[in-house]
């Protein structure tokens, strides 16, 4: 297979009107995307929303990454996204906006460094194409307009792969020590999941043509200082810090920030074991409804997220293995190579984890998998004169058409004429891939191709962005067959437990009696209330202005506090009051330190009845 010598595309995206217009018109269209009417999702995540809260008034909260002001619970994750929204809520004051809008511009950054990094290679139009595609994946929408951590971790993973290419150009140590530090913070915002694209920044330094063996060693050195030195900052503070002096690591049965990295957020997520401890399995879309493989990628909700590009990533990567080593241009390989092996490894991983998978996990795989993706389209039609390479480009349009057409049938109750749309569209692109280049039908199939590629994204990311979306569970698209993971206005999961799943995802809702109550305890309580599980917990904490303890942390199995714990804090008058409501599935049935204070409570106060919630009055 020959392509066009990438030495004959222009490197730079220029200063010419129409390039700077064209890409000002991209960023501002994906900031109206993900800033449209974002307050209609609340508090999206309330155990992070909860946490910048805590943190943003609170120097100790917020270095530990307290979820409650009065430092009883960490969240699951290490701090740093959680920092950017205490900031902003220290600035703007506590809103739905104040807490959303950094992941919103956090998203504008990412799409615009995929821009350039793209245009610098495969030229200004092809950029433009990577940047719209990594803007309009429904996962991408979802996330960007959304408080979870993936948001930040996307921007750093994407900043350091751009650093990587620009230092093996520019052939500058210091540039691969800059993209070390973002490494590192990518780690600081949720830990192991930065490793998927370690293996593909050190092949890129290994195999660069133009350096030799002094300055690789010198630069992996570097970014591998660089990036122990950022995390190691913050972890030896912690680890410094008596367990006594700083809220309990979340997540962790042992109160160790190692166990939460190599356990909770590391090979527990692969094994499984986090869904064992949970007995959350199901309830959270775990990877024991799924097979695992890339027939995971089939599945309804994770194929809405990315299935419209996988074909066309898969090609690209096809065209990378035949065409990398006849380059002789050696930015041009590394960028095949880092985002090539970027992509096959988020991908692997996210196939085979037997944990809890989430369908917005998939995030990790759209940087790389769009700039793939738009080479291969490029090599395809730039190498359309020869049969073999129509053959690819058909098959690859071909299967981008049945992908589209399945989520098409998936999304009709939202969509009902996309299916035929996609089936008229697809089957011209497909057939004008197969025939010999003519010039008269080049540009209408082109437009064919593009249009096929396009509009599934377009329409599923309008849909993420017209409807709210909260919890634990989130996902792009429209509704399938009626329920969406992450509708606050529809929390029943079908077949399955409604009450338990919503108090582990959603969290109960609070009431506004209970509210009032936690508003009159006396603030010299360390916690005006404690509930059952942090999404609950969360809740309460920003609805009241209070401070509220999480027991048992996320999903109720964390042993803290103890019974033994609770009844000191209790005695010393820490406590105010403890809300009962429905429980995530662990502490229902009977499982856990949560599980024992719940009936020490019940036996030791009375019950004040509010809505379908008991309130204890710890306190007189």
């Amino acid at each position: 297979m020959t392509t066009k010598s990438p030495s004959a595309v222009p490197r730079a995206p220029g200063l010419r009107p129409r390039t700077r217009l064209e890409t000002a018109a991209l960023l501002l269209a994906t900031a109206a995307l993900y800033l449209w009417n974002l307050s209609i999702n609340g508090w999206s995540n309330p155990y992070y929303s909860a946490a910048a809260f805590a943190e943003s008034d609170n120097f100790p909260a917020l270095l530990f990454g307290a979820l409650d002001p009065g430092n009883g619970i960490s969240v699951d994750k290490p701090p740093l996204a959680v920092w950017v929204m205490s900031l902003s809520v220290k600035i703007f004051g506590l809103n739905s906006w104040s807490i959303q809008v950094p992941q919103a511009l956090m998203g504008v950054a990412t799409v615009w460094i995929v821009y350039r990094m793209a245009a610098s290679i495969l030229g200004h139009g092809w950029g433009l194409l990577a940047g719209v595609l990594m803007a309009l994946m429904p996962v991408s929408t979802a996330v960007f307009r959304f408080n979870n951590p993936d948001a930040l971790l996307t921007l750093l993973m994407t900043g350091a792969a751009a650093l990587t290419l620009a230092a093996l150009k520019q052939q500058r140590v210091g540039l691969l020590a800059v993209a070390g530090v973002l490494l590192g913070a990518g780690f600081l915002t949720k830990q192991l999941q930065v490793a998927v694209m370690i293996p593909a920044v050190v092949a890129a330094v290994a195999l660069a043509r133009d350096w030799s063996l002094r300055p690789k060693v010198l630069g992996a050195l570097a970014a591998a200082s660089a990036a122990i030195a950022t995390a190691g900052s913050w972890l030896a503070v912690v680890a410094l810090t008596p367990a006594t002096n700083r809220p309990f690591i979340g997540g962790t049965q042992n109160n160790s920030f190692l166990e939460l990295t190599l356990g909770y957020n590391g090979l527990d997520r692969l094994t499984g074991v986090d869904v064992q401890r949970a007995q959350v399995g199901y309830l959270l879309g775990s990877g024991d409804t799924m097979l695992q493989g890339p027939v995971r990628f089939l599945y309804p909700q994770m194929a809405a997220q990315i299935a419209w590009i996988l074909p066309l990533a898969c090609a690209g990567t096809i065209v990378t293995v035949m065409v990398w080593r006849r380059s002789h241009d050696h930015v041009f390989r590394a960028f095949l190579v880092l985002n090539t092996i970027w992509f096959v490894v988020s991908a692997g991983v996210v196939s085979m984890m037997s944990g809890i998978v989430h369908p917005y996990y998939v995030l990790a795989m759209v940087p790389p998998g769009v700039c793939v993706a738009v080479f291969g389209l490029k090599a395809l039609i730039d190498g359309h004169a020869q049969r073999s390479v129509r053959l690819l480009l058909g098959a690859t349009t071909a299967t981008t058409l049945i992908a589209t057409y399945v989520n098409a049938l998936r999304g009709t109750d939202t969509f009902p004429w996309f299916p035929t749309v996609a089936l008229v569209i697809g089957s011209v692109a497909t057939a004008w891939a197969f025939l010999p280049p003519l010039p008269p039908l080049r540009r209408p199939g082109l437009a064919c191709t593009l249009c096929l590629v396009l509009v599934g994204p377009f329409l599923w990311s309008g849909a993420t962005a017209a409807v709210p979306h909260a919890g634990a569970g989130l996902a792009g698209g429209p509704a399938i067959a009626g329920y969406r993971s992450d509708d606050p206005n529809n929390r029943t999961m079908p077949g399955k437990t409604s009450a338990g799943f919503a108090a582990a995802s959603f969290g109960n809702s609070p009431d506004p009696q209970i509210l009032q109550m936690l508003r009159m305890t006396p603030t010299a309580a360390r916690w005006q209330g404690a509930v059952i599980g942090s999404e609950s917990a969360a809740l309460y904490e920003l609805e009241s202005g209070t401070s509220v303890l999480a027991v048992g942390g996320f999903d109720g199995t964390d042993p803290f506090p103890t019974l033994d714990q609770f009844k000191a804090m209790v005695s010393r008058g820490e406590v105010g009051n403890f809300i009962a409501g429905p429980l995530p599935p662990a502490p229902s049935l009977g499982f856990g330190e949560a599980a024992k204070i719940l009936e020490w409570v019940r036996t030791a106060f009375p019950c004040t009845r509010s809505g379908t919630e008991c309130v204890y009055q710890l306190q007189p």
